[in-house]
């Protein structure tokens, strides 16, 4: 008897810690990740970053000929996430940007964007002509290059002063890159303007290209050509303090000394009111003869070159209307 009541003793305890056994479940995952980062202003085609959960990092890939300096994302998040702002147009050169992402359990998580520019290896720049040069509002000498792009997205032409140490940026409005096999062989050719109000000298030139810099071994020689007015067509009916307007033909207007005219065999001056490089303002003055004059010459003084003169059909009235 005394054998069986050992026996039953553990198989008594086992029933007992059995019914105390406690189950114990994982803590429940936060729902504040982001699931999905693609790029969506990209032609015909999305970019997708990669997301990592564990660095809570973003990395998103910008391969050069897409010509993107900026990324436009669209971020999918768990189920009742948000984000704690809005997503925006990034520059492929912010390497701060973070976006929170608040899940609805209340947690919140942040995560660093990484943009890598995949660019081309290097670049190699000459200017075209042995004498590169530009007048102001007028474009640069050609550059050619292994652009390897068409695209001008990221393309920075900066001028410096060699005497001055001013800094200007090129004027890219017209700027292109193109490939002329036919004339100037398998290259890519750079055209840029300088800008309307750059001073004469000569400049060292940077150019910036995915990701790269070139300083230019040559500069750039700014000069100014001797003005030149864009033709006059319409009848000036005009009387004294009316104004007369002139605008360039194609060099800048550049110190303007004085402006005469010259009515029945006699010199006029007309005092300037205003004068900017592309547009000149002139007041009538007092004392002209009244009549109808036909094609007046009028001689504009700029600087030390020789007198620019342009005819203008004219009308002098009295300041009555007669």
């Amino acid at each position: 008897m005394k054998i069986k009541y050992l026996y039953l003793l553990p198989a008594g305890l086992i029933t007992l810690l059995s019914a105390c056994k406690k189950t114990i479940y994982p803590d429940a995952l936060p729902q504040n990740k982001i699931l999905e980062y693609k790029v969506v202003n990209v032609q015909d085609t999305v970019i997708y970053g990669s997301v990592d959960n564990i660095e809570n990092t973003i990395t998103v890939y910008i391969p050069y000929y897409y010509g993107l300096t900026v990324i436009e994302p669209k971020i999918t998040l768990d189920a009742n996430a948000t984000l704690t702002a809005t997503a925006q147009p990034v520059s492929i050169d912010n390497n701060s940007q973070t976006y929170t992402v608040k899940g609805g359990d209340g947690t919140t998580r942040t995560y660093k964007l990484n943009i890598i520019q995949q660019n081309t290896a290097s670049l190699t720049l000459n200017w075209f002509d042995s004498d590169p040069r530009a007048i102001p509002n007028g474009q640069i000498t050609l550059i050619s290059g292994n652009f390897l792009s068409t695209s001008t997205a990221s393309l920075k032409l900066t001028l410096l002063n060699q005497i001055t140490n001013k800094t200007v940026l090129g004027d890219l409005s017209t700027a292109q890159i193109v490939t002329n096999a036919d004339s100037y062989g398998d290259t890519y050719i750079l055209g840029i303007k300088v800008p309307l109000d750059i001073d004469s000298g000569r400049y060292n030139v940077q150019v910036d290209y995915l990701g790269h810099s070139v300083k230019m071994d040559k500069p750039l020689r700014v000069y100014y050509n001797r003005p030149q007015i864009a033709t006059t067509f319409n009848t000036q009916t005009v009387a004294a303090g009316d104004s007369i307007s002139f605008i360039n033909q194609a060099d800048v207007f550049i110190d303007l000394k004085s402006v005469k005219a010259t009515i029945n065999g006699q010199a006029y001056d007309f005092p300037v009111q205003t004068s900017t490089r592309t547009k000149i303002v002139i007041k009538v003055p007092e004392g002209l003869p009244v009549g109808s004059w036909g094609s007046t010459p009028f001689n504009f003084q700029f600087g030390n070159w020789q007198p620019v003169v342009t005819n203008v059909p004219l009308v002098v009235k009295s300041k009555t209307g007669g």
